[in-house]
């Protein structure tokens, strides 16, 4: 069953019980989960002022596209006001299912008319591909496959790494050079404009991270059931390499039999999410937060069935963040 959403939520005023950095005060102009003719040069001015964003993973798996006779949401339906989606690539093995004709045809394009930019996630290990020799040729041929792939195969705008593990010296060593050349086409450093994103469940001591932190636009904490009183320690382990800017916690909606994390409870405002969206590094303003599986955004722990959102907690969350 889904979570309640609150009253009013797009609009959303509260952010109690924690500090804020000044600035000027932003909102999405967006009530709804889809743009209109009417709000959409609004909407793409919101997301190019200063404001805290917010990010989705979606399981293109559960992609009304992918199995229309199972799943019940699209990536079509996403809140306007998002500012980045990320497509969580697995579990549609047949390289011919609709999922991915829609994805380039018609969710992509849809997106950028709204000012959102759609990103490939990878798990690091895409950057490991032993096929490729560890040398500066191999870390070139294996970027450009990568961005074949994906980003230039969909015209999409950028790709995420995900990093939930130690490397080896020689893994570190490879990893580090492919990430060097994808930020010849991605990242601050290449001028594209495309993003190249740090996701993790480790801390800034990483030495991956220590390597490439000046390659990427964000840096992505996945900090799904953590309380929130450790936050700013794990703020700290990252904060002398990126600007505060480019700091984003993650939450977790339930996945059908999946870890209860718990971050999605009612009300909202008592939740582990909100917490997420009201907090701020000492000192600092934080660039925002994102959710994993957002496809399942407003479904209750414990429920297991597929079911239908309106995306009612991610425009609150938006809201909250930017009143």
């Amino acid at each position: 069953m889904l979570i309640s959403k609150l009253a009013g939520a797009f609009f959303c005023m509260a952010l109690a019980g924690t500090a804020q950095v000044a600035v000027a005060a932003v909102s999405c102009p967006d009530p709804n989960t889809q743009a209109t003719a009417d709000n959409l040069a609004s909407i793409v001015s919101y997301k190019q002022g200063p404001h805290q964003k917010m990010l989705g993973y979606f399981r293109i798996w559960r992609d009304i596209a992918a199995d229309p006779t199972v799943n019940k949401t699209s990536m079509a339906d996403l809140p306007a006001c998002l500012d980045v989606a990320i497509v969580f690539p697995y579990n549609v093995p047949d390289p011919n299912n609709p999922v991915w004709a829609a994805l380039k045809n018609d969710y992509a394009p849809l997106l950028h008319g709204q000012g959102t930019k759609l990103v490939w996630s990878v798990f690091v290990d895409t950057l490991l591909d032993s096929s490729y020799p560890n040398n500066a040729a191999g870390y070139d041929a294996l970027a450009q496959h990568i961005l074949d792939t994906t980003v230039n195969a969909y015209g999409i705008d950028g790709i995420d790494v995900d990093v939930e593990k130690s490397l080896s010296a020689s893994q570190l060593k490879q990893a580090t050079g492919v990430f060097h050349a994808l930020a010849r086409s991605l990242g601050p450093k290449s001028g594209s404009g495309k993003l190249l994103i740090y996701d993790t469940n480790l801390d800034g001591t990483n030495s991956l991270f220590r390597a490439v932190h000046a390659d990427v636009d964000y840096v992505l904490v996945q900090s799904y059931g953590r309380a929130v009183s450790g936050l700013q320690n794990t703020y700290n382990s990252f904060k002398s390499y990126i600007t505060p800017s480019q700091y984003f916690i993650g939450f977790s909606f339930y996945e059908e039999n999946g870890t209860a994390w718990n971050d999605v409870t009612t009300p909202l405002q008592g939740s582990r999410a909100y917490s997420y969206a009201t907090w701020q590094p000492s000192g600092a303003r934080k660039g925002g937060i994102f959710a994993y599986a957002i496809d399942r955004d407003g479904v209750a722990t414990g429920d297991n069935t597929i079911e239908p959102t309106d995306y009612g907690v991610t425009r609150t969350l938006i809201s909250v963040m930017n009143p």
